[in-house]
Order: structure tokens, then sequence, then C-alpha cells
């Protein structure tokens, strides 16, 4: 069970990477058509921009969906796949839809090539048979049981929609937290992922907590190394650019280190810097349609101001709580660490 959940996992992110770049065309050609007035014009070039970043951002599901079946069962199932996720944006499933059709594409495609079949069918499996019947039945599937999906999918889209003051709040604080737990790992993925299919539904808030837990880290780290030196080992202290930079880009995985020499004060740090951060956001009414692309694609969010206000707030609490938390090294250590 445990290996089938971590390869669930691997392709999952598979379908996320190769998603991210419609996601982030989408996002910048929607937002530079909003910054430009779009959202008030009938007509003209920036209306258009904005209807091209919608339209990009339709490919989403399907390309995830695709990538995902590629991951399982090789380039047979990026067909059916994309169809399943076609369909899950037809009936309304969208994100959740197009994961469900991913993993149905991919292993319907390798029930299929294990078939026996005639010699003259299996020279023609490839072409015709696995796309014809492994896109039939994804299709049929996905018209029964992505119905109650499009439900509970547009349940929580309608949700989120709703949300305001004290509970948005609180989403962020979840999510900030979320992505700051594991730096990388599963519980910062899930989060990711829902951040992003929320971008699907033209709900960008999430993403917004999403950065604050994506760069806090790090920078608030690389933070507590210059305000209480004493704390950290030379090496430590002298990682601290390279750990900013890589949280500036994106880059949670650079507090791993700080995490693993003291896991029991650096990780309560972040989780609570993130999540008052995440918090901060989208309750400022920060909101973010871009989902990479690092401190660079600041200026591209909605509220940009209020977002860098609840990412300092982020960053200075988890360095305060990681000097709180912490205790000086002794001096040998920290001379010849």
């Amino acid at each position: 069970m445990k290996k089938f959940l971590e390869e669930a996992k691997t392709h999952l992110m598979t379908g996320v990477s190769y998603m991210l770049p419609f996601v982030v065309a989408g996002g910048l050609l929607l937002t530079i058509g909003l910054l430009l007035g779009g959202g008030e014009q009938e007509a003209g070039f920036a209306k258009q921009t904005v209807k091209t970043g919608v339209l990009i951002f339709s490919l989403m599901v399907p390309a995830m969906a695709g990538y995902m079946a590629y991951s399982i069962a090789d380039r047979p199932g990026i067909a059916p796949g994309m169809v399943g996720g076609l369909i899950a944006n037809e009936i309304g499933a969208g994100f959740l839809g197009g994961i469900v059709a991913g993993f149905l594409a991919g292993y319907i495609v390798n029930f299929i090539k294990k078939l026996p079949m005639h010699q003259y069918l299996a020279a023609l499996k490839p072409i015709i048979v696995i796309p014809l019947l492994g896109v039939g039945a994804v299709s049929l599937l996905m018209y029964i049981i992505g119905q109650p999906i499009a439900v509970a999918s547009k349940g929580l889209e309608g949700w989120l929609t709703a949300m305001s003051g004290g509970n948005l709040a609180l989403l962020g604080l979840i999510i900030g937290a979320m992505m700051a737990f594991d730096m990388g790992g599963p519980i910062n993925k899930v989060a990711f992922a829902f951040c992003v299919g929320m971008l699907n539904q033209g709900i960008y808030a999430p993403m917004a907590a999403c950065w604050i837990g994506i760069m806090t880290p790090p920078i608030g780290l690389a933070l507590a190394t210059r305000i209480a030196p004493k704390k950290f080992t030379v090496g430590e202290r002298q990682s601290a650019l390279p750990t900013t930079i890589m949280g500036a880009t994106g880059i949670t995985e650079g507090a791993i280190p700080f995490a693993v020499s003291a896991p029991l004060q650096v990780i309560p740090a972040i989780v609570v810097g993130s999540a008052v951060g995440g918090a901060l956001a989208m309750a400022l009414g920060a909101a973010a349609p871009v989902p990479s692309g690092g401190v660079f694609v600041i200026p591209f969010f909605i509220k940009p101001f209020m977002f860098l206000l609840a990412f300092a707030a982020g960053i200075i609490t988890t360095a305060l709580m990681t000097v709180f938390l912490k205790k000086n090294i002794e001096e040998e250590e920290v001379t010849y660490s």
C-alpha cells in the first residue's frame, strides 16, 4: 500500500509539473490583461489578452491528466488522459476530475496493453486499438463518475468564493502551515496541488498563501542567522545568502539543512511564520494568479503591496520564533562546524 501511494504521488506530481507552463503562461497573460483594464472593457487588446489567458487555463486540466496517464502508461496514455481531462472540464469536475481522469486513463491503458490479441490486431494496438478503447473507456467512465465529482468541485468552489474575513484568514493559515511543514514533501505538494486547482476555477487567493509558505521559511531562517548569529553554526551563517536566493526564487527546500540540524526548533518556527503570513495575505485580499516565478512575479499579483506586507510579517515571525526557540551553540561547535 505504501508503495502504491508513493507511485500515485509521483504520477500526480508528473502531471502537475507538465501542467505548470500552461498555468504560468495563462496566469501572466490574464494578469497583464487585468492590469491593462481588460476586466472593464468589452473589446480591445487588453480584453483579448484576458481571453487568451483564460483559454490557456482551459488546457491546464487536460495537460495534467494526460501527463499523469503518461507517467503511468507511457505515451499511449497521453490521448486518453487528455480526453478525460477535457471531459472533466466540460462537465464541471475541474481539477479533482482531472486527477481522477489521469489515474483512470493510465491504469486502463496499462490493462489494454496486456490484453491478448491476434497478431494482426497486435500490430494495430499502439495506433488504433489503445487510442480507441482507451479514449472510449475513459470517456464513458468520466461521464458516469465525473458527475458527483463535479458536484463536489462546485461545492468547494462555492465555499471558497463565499469565504470572507476570519474564515478566509483561516484557510490562508492552513495553506501556509501545510506548505512549510515538510518543505517540499507530500503535505507541501497536497497544498500546492489544491491551490493550483483553484486557479483553474478563477480563485487566486489561495495561491497567495501558498507563495507565503513557499518563500518564507528559507528567507526567515536566513534572517534569523543575522539577528542571532551565535545560535547558528558557521556553515549555517555562511549559507544565509544562498538560502535567501533559494527562498526568493521559490525553492522551499533551502530550509531543510536548518530543519535537519534542529527540527524541534526550526519546524515549529517556519510553520507558525508561514501560517501567520498566509492568513494575513488572504485577509488583506492578496491573490496570485501565477504559480511559479518567485519574487519576480509579485508585480503581477492582485494587491501586491498587501502580499508584501503579509510576506514580511511571515519572514519576521519565522526569524523571531527561531531565535526564541534555538539555544546558543557552544563556541567550539561554531568555530569548527
